[in-house]
């Protein structure tokens, strides 16, 4: 395990405006993808276009697109042009991540968490449908598994290695262990918490220069809702904690990549067959990682997860 290095310079402060900073471009960067997006849109429809597949495919995406989802892909755009700066001035280092052998070993802990994250979630969302939370979809694909496996598979090892390896890493060289996972555990939930409210969107007549920066404050005003505060961001600080928690236990990324994949699984998954009753906060939302009833099964999972994991923690 990493010992705090009181001599190196504070990662939290630099890593802190690095997202604001982000956040930022994402708002002024917004604005005119939109309108590239639009002029796309105009001129892939012209006769020229219209017999080709993959043209009539990005006509399709584009008009379905909302100002909201231009924001979040500049925010994306900005997050992957600015990284490598960031990773330079905190002076990225190979040392700080963990270790990725024996493999044996670390897929077997990758399929444990897998399959207790994604187990544990669908049986609660059983239990939800049952009485009544949720309604079967019409035509429901259950053997759809494309996409939920994808980005199970995407979140899993992208964000595992983002903020548990390079990240926990990081703040582990001039922080104590708790201090680091606090931190780390609130950036985590933090990233995910920063997005348009669902549902909320700005007409493509409306949108201005000034358009971006209003979505930051809708972004803003959700942390004052105390009850969608405490029902998802809650939810997303547990998922944080058992991660590092987990990290930390092992030594290693497998067990967490699972974990992660599991959730991420089980909730695209039961999303893409469900549909929400309203009136069932404070215990569930609109979807699986939303209420009381997902923070307590994100932490009995958590708990039977360091149950069941070696303990590694000198590495």
């Amino acid at each position: 395990m990493q010992a705090a290095s009181p001599g190196s310079s504070p990662a939290l402060p630099k890593l802190l405006l690095y997202l604001l900073v982000v956040m930022l471009g994402g708002a002024l960067l917004a604005v005119p993808l939109f309108h590239l997006g639009k002029a796309a849109y105009g001129w892939l429809s012209t006769p020229s276009w219209q017999d080709i597949g993959m043209a009539n495919w990005l006509r399709a995406e584009i008009e379905r697109a909302h100002f909201t989802r231009y924001f979040n892909r500049a925010v994306l755009v900005c997050a992957i042009v600015l990284i490598w700066p960031f990773l330079r001035w905190v002076r990225l280092d190979r040392s700080l991540l963990p270790t990725w052998k024996p493999l044996s070993t670390g897929i077997k802990q990758w399929v444990l968490g897998f399959i207790l994250a994604s187990g544990l979630l669908l049986v609660l969302g059983f239990v939800f449908f049952k009485i009544g939370a949720y309604q079967l979809r019409p035509n429901s694909g259950w053997f759809k598994f494309g996409e939920p496996i994808t980005a199970a598979l995407g979140a899993g090892i992208i964000e595992e290695f983002f903020f548990r390896g390079l990240l926990l890493g990081l703040l582990l060289r001039t922080m104590s262990v708790r201090k680091a996972l606090l931190a780390g555990t609130f950036v985590f939930a933090l990233v995910h918490f920063l997005k348009p409210p669902e549902g909320w969107q700005i007409d493509d007549a409306a949108v201005t220069w000034s358009s971006g920066f209003l979505v930051l404050k809708q972004i803003a005003l959700g942390f004052g809702d105390v009850q969608f505060l405490l029902a998802e961001f809650a939810t997303l600080f547990a998922v944080g904690w058992v991660l590092a928690q987990v990290r930390m236990q092992t030594g290693a990324l497998w067990a967490g990549i699972g974990l992660h994949g599991g959730w991420v699984f089980g909730l695209k998954y039961f999303s893409a067959l469900t549909t929400y009753s309203n009136g069932w906060l404070p215990w569930i939302g609109a979807n699986l990682k939303i209420g009381l009833a997902p923070l307590l099964t994100v932490l009995f999972t958590g708990w039977i997860a360091s149950r069941l994991l070696p303990n590694n923690a000198a590495r």
